[in-house]
């Protein structure tokens, strides 16, 4: 989110960026896949359409998308929509494919919204001026 705020800052295109960011961490995977895997071309034919569905949609799109959005925000609102993305997807389960939550699902939902919700609420600031020189 940092970096992304850095380079929006100084002008460059979103669509560009993105560009790079998947052509490294494509990059990075193909090389761990090869270190850590043994992949077949069948495996890989037979995975298509999950890896094409993810690839495009998932890195594709949504990523783009995160990109060009953040130029119109600041880091920190940001932040706290992008730590929301667990929430909306138990309730998009929850409500598009009528999945259900178990207790501790729906208790660690509620767990972050309000942890998002308490970190805008503004803390009032205490004056250290004021602190010394009543204790002096």
């Amino acid at each position: 989110i940092m970096v992304i705020d850095h380079f929006s800052e100084k002008g460059i295109d979103g669509v560009l960026m993105s560009c790079v960011q998947f052509l490294v961490a494509g990059g990075i995977s193909l090389v761990l896949m090869f270190a850590l895997e043994s992949p077949t071309w069948a495996h890989i034919f037979a995975a298509r359409s999950s890896i094409l569905y993810s690839g495009v949609m998932s890195c594709g799109v949504a990523y783009t998308l995160q990109i060009l959005g953040q130029k119109r925000t600041d880091p920190t609102s940001a932040t706290l929509l992008m730590s929301l993305e667990s929430v909306f997807a138990a309730l998009s389960g929850w409500l598009i494919l009528h999945q259900s939550f178990s207790l501790r699902e729906f208790l660690g939902c509620v767990l972050v919204f309000a942890a998002v919700l308490l970190s805008q609420i503004p803390l009032p600031q205490k004056n250290i001026r004021t602190q010394k020189t009543s204790m002096e």
